[in-house]
Order: structure tokens, then sequence, then C-alpha cells
């Protein structure tokens, strides 16, 4: 037997590295110590228990017992976090119910309301806290933070696309919030929003799965409750009641090591964009600081380095600097977490015009003495 462990996300926290489902296949969450961490990263699908215990004996001059390695093997069984005939039966079905229609509005009634008459109210009540906004004809950065808590932020992304012209096609570069198989992932089916349906361009996807490398349509289950996306095909949506605009949905990874095939990913987003004319629009938040993301709990020194952090990176991406927006926060390391950084440089070739910094917010959350940065840019602004 060569167990092997699934792609979980795994949180660092006082107690331990936190293990945690993103397919939601398991509810459950494990806390393990840095060192069962590393043994279970061993279970990769290539190596027996005799394996694992015979490497770690020559490489690192530990003798662990069989039975701790039992222990550790049924706990992450018992949770479901070992790839099984079961769970790929369970995924696969899940994957197939959710090309078979267009994307349900999962976060309707929780985060924004359903219907279109109360949207449309909700719409009204984040415009007053909106700064004034500019056309963006050549592009958008927004939020997908919950709109609750940035509410100005999203009145001034839809004020931004209402006054610009409703493009042929909106391409959505989401944050990938569980690992993708590859630097991109696409969903080959339409949207739902309170305003129908953002039916999906499958010939422009196909024509970009053409240009890449690798297979576009890999990680299609990383759609299912992905917010990043979500959250801007609604408000664009609402932007655009009655326009005919065909959606690109596509989820980038953050691995900074990928940067090489981002860039190869940008080139092919703007060869496609000759016969494809594409809008683009980045969802994306900024600095991730606080208890709740591994730092200490939040202060006053901690919010003003992410406040700086994301408010540079915001002006150089306002300038059409993307390359030293990628230096200012990948050089030091991102130390704040900003997750804006791949998705943005995916499409950097696609923005178009001056950009214009329309606002910016660092959201706390008091309950986990953290906070979240976000902000909006709009491009071509008049």
């Amino acid at each position: 037997m060569k167990p092997k462990l699934r792609q979980l996300s795994a949180q660092e926290t006082p107690e331990g590295i936190a293990l945690s489902d993103p397919t939601g296949v398991s509810r459950q969450v494990i806390v393990l110590s840095p060192e069962a961490y590393y043994i279970a990263t061993l279970f990769d699908g290539t190596r027996s228990l005799e394996d694992v215990q015979e490497l770690l004996l020559t490489q690192h001059g530990s003798m662990v017992p069989r039975e701790k390695l039992e222990e550790l093997l049924r706990a992450l069984e018992e949770a479901r976090f070992l790839e099984t005939e079961e769970v790929r039966t369970e995924l696969e079905a899940r994957r197939r119910a959710l090309l078979e229609k267009p994307r349900p509005m999962v976060l309707a009634g929780v985060s924004y309301p359903a219907e279109r008459e109360a949207f449309e109210a909700y719409l009204k009540t984040a415009a007053a806290f909106a700064p004034e906004a500019p056309a963006a004809g050549g592009g958008l950065v927004m939020p997908h933070l919950e709109p609750a808590r940035v509410p100005g932020l999203y009145g001034a992304a839809v004020a931004a696309l209402g006054q610009t012209p409703p493009p042929e096609r909106l391409l959505i570069l989401g944050v990938a919030h569980q690992g993708l198989e590859e630097a991109a992932a696409a969903l080959p089916t339409g949207l739902e929003t309170p305003f129908g349906v953002l039916e999906a361009d499958l010939e422009a996807l196909q024509a970009l799965d053409a240009l890449l490398p690798y297979e576009l349509f890999n990680s299609t289950l990383s759609f299912e409750s992905e917010h990043s996306i979500e959250f801007p095909a609604v408000f664009a949506r609402a932007a655009w009641p009655e326009a005919g605009v065909k959606v690109l949905p596509l989820l980038i990874d953050g691995d900074p090591a990928r940067k090489g095939v981002l860039d190869e990913l940008a080139t092919a987003l703007a060869l496609l964009a000759r016969d494809f004319p594409l809008y683009p629009l980045a969802s994306v938040d900024l600095s991730h600081v606080g208890a709740r993301f591994g730092h200490p709990p939040l202060d006053d020194v901690l919010a003003g380095r992410a406040c700086d952090t994301d408010r540079r990176y915001l002006e150089l991406l306002a300038v059409g600097e993307f390359g030293a927006a990628w230096e200012h926060l990948l050089g030091p390391g991102n130390p704040t977490y900003v997750d804006a950084y791949a998705a943005v440089h995916a499409g950097h070739k696609l923005f178009q015009g001056a950009g214009r910094v329309v606002g910016y917010e660092l959201s706390p959350e008091l309950p986990t003495l953290s906070a979240v940065g976000a902000g909006v840019v709009a491009y071509g602004a008049s």
C-alpha cells in the first residue's frame, strides 16, 4: 500500500499545522505538529510505510516506530484526507454535475441577494459608501473580499463598469483559493447571477487552451465554491444587466515560482485578444495580516505596514509598472501575504490606458485580530 495525501489547505496556527479540505469532501480539521505534517507530506503515492520509515532514518536519522506512522495514517484516512476510490468517485460525480449547467450562485442569500430587485436595492446602498469612480474602458482591478466588509469598493467597481460600454466578452481573472494542477484553469460553463446567466464563450476558451502547453480545463472543481469568480461575475452582470456579454472564467494559481508560466499565460491572453477582444477584470485582494494569517495579533505597526504595501502596489499597477509591482511584493517575500500578484500578472498585457486608484481599505477582522486589504483600480479612466 502506497498512501497518497490529497491536496489540502494547510494553515499555520499556534497549536500546529491545521489541515482542512477545500473541496468539502471532508469537513474535518486535523492539527499536526510540524514534524507530523512533514511525515504526512511523504505519503505522496510513491512510498509505502516501510519506505517512509527508511527515508526518515537514512535522511534525518530519526527512527519513527511503525505504529506511530500507522496511527498518523489512520487519522488521515478517517478524516478522508487520503486519495481513495470512494473520494475519487464523489469528486468525479460533482465535476460532471458542475459541467452540466451554469455554475449556480453559491453565495446568494449569504453574501448578496439572489433576486434582481433586491440586488438592485443592495447596489444602491453600496453606492452610498462608494468613492467617485471614473469609467474603466481599459480594464478593472476589484476585490473578492466579502462585499459587506467593503461595500464602497464594490459600489465603485460597479459604477466604473456601468460607465464603460459593455464588452463583447469579459475575462475574469480570479485567485485560486485551492491548488490547481497547472498555473491556470478555466470553467467552460456560464455563471448564474441575479440578472441572468453570464454565458461562457467556449470558442474563445478552446482557442486559449490551444495556445497553452497544458490542459486548461484541468481543475474545474476548483470553481465550485470559488468566490473570486462568483463575486466579480455577479457585480459585472449588474453593471451590464441587458448586454449579451460573454465570460471567460479563469482561476490563477498563486505559486510565485510559476512567474515564467504566468508570463507565458499573459502572452497567450494577448494573442487571444487579437481574435477575441477581451475586457480584463482581476478579482483580487491585497494584504492578509494578523493572527489568522500566522502573524502576531494585528497592531498599528502591522496595519501600517499592510497599508503602505498595498497602496504602493496599487500605485504601481495604476501606472502600468507590472514588473515593479511584482518585485515590490515578491522581492521581500510577500510578508503581508498579498494574494493579487498572480492573477494581475496573468492579465497585465491586457490592461489598457492610464490607471487610477479609485479606493483602498484595510478591512479589520476583530474576532481574529486580523485584517485584509482591498482596492479598486480603473484603467482607461476618463
